[in-house]
């Protein structure tokens, strides 16, 4: 099975917009994965139907027992995050500022304080629209720990694809370098790589193609909205040449990216033929082995 994760640098370069049309390419030969779990977005392009949700414990919160505390404060004053608070007499948590750190619980001298796991996110076993399977997940709003319910994301997608013995996956990375990053690149034998003709672009690039080259994986590129600096755009086909990384497309500015979220449909289905034969031809180039 070969497991294609769709990244980028940065966020807004069109990946999630790309990732959906390539879905839609991929039909049922594929399982999708949305793994950008911090900001998802491909589940408004797929519109998947929710199989199952699963509630994701990522980190911990403590529990006070509050009929036996003493009130001796010495949780608060070890809390580095001030997320101990004495209120209506009795020392609660702030899971605002906690950190689920323990040391509260370490240090309370009775034992009165225990941690619990703690709910951070849902995950979500859907059916798309198209007719694949798709795991995508919601991380809760201030919750850490992305990076493990990104590989969860991906562990639960690959399981399924195994089941179904499919010849894809293919997963929605997070942007950036990060854990998330990481995480979702473990689970890849090949990177797509989606930029845009920036500076910033070009400098967040740079530092993703070092991290899959630490991992060793193949990757390609496709550069979207190239035609807003020529002279970065072509800075981008001298640095994948260089790094052996092939540019499968160069995409210029369009509208169509963000009518096609407006819209919640892929940039197949919009009134536009260029994209058919456009994202027809990547996927062409992924599914006779581009890539590897």
């Amino acid at each position: 099975m070969r497991r294609i994760v769709v990244m980028s640098g940065k966020g807004g370069t069109g990946k999630t917009t790309i990732t959906a049309a390539l879905s839609h390419c991929a039909g049922t030969e594929a399982v999708i994965a949305d793994c950008d779990v911090d900001a998802s977005n491909l589940h408004l392009l797929l519109r998947p139907d929710v199989g199952k949700e699963e509630r994701f414990m990522g980190g911990w919160l403590p529990m006070f027992d509050s009929r036996s505390c003493t009130l001796c404060g010495m949780c608060a004053d070890a809390c580095a995050w001030s997320a101990i608070i004495l209120r209506n007499g009795q020392y609660e948590v702030d899971p605002g500022l906690c950190e689920g750190c323990g040391v509260c619980a370490h240090v309370c001298p009775d034992g009165y304080i225990t941690m619990t796991p703690r709910v951070t996110g849902m995950l979500f076993a859907s059916r798309s629209r198209f007719r694949q399977s798709m795991y995508h997940a919601r991380l809760g709003i201030g919750q850490e720990n992305s990076g493990k319910l990104v590989a969860k994301v991906a562990s639960e997608a690959m399981a399924a694809a195994e089941r179904e013995r499919k010849e894809f996956l293919l997963i929605d990375g997070p942007p950036g370098i990060g854990c998330p990053a990481i995480a979702a690149l473990t689970a890849a034998t090949e990177v797509l790589i989606v930029t845009e003709a920036t500076h910033s672009a070009l400098h967040d690039l740079c530092r993703l193609i070092e991290l899959i080259a630490q991992l060793s994986l193949p990757a390609a590129c496709i550069i979207n909205k190239a035609d807003l600096d020529r002279e970065t755009a072509n800075d981008i086909h001298r640095l994948c040449a260089e790094r052996c990384i092939p540019v499968l497309a160069a995409f210029p500015w369009s509208e169509d990216f963000p009518e096609s979220l407006r819209q919640g449909r892929t940039l197949l289905e919009l009134c536009n033929p260029q994209w058919q034969e456009r994202i027809g031809t990547i996927w062409n180039h992924i599914s006779t082995g581009v890539l590897t």
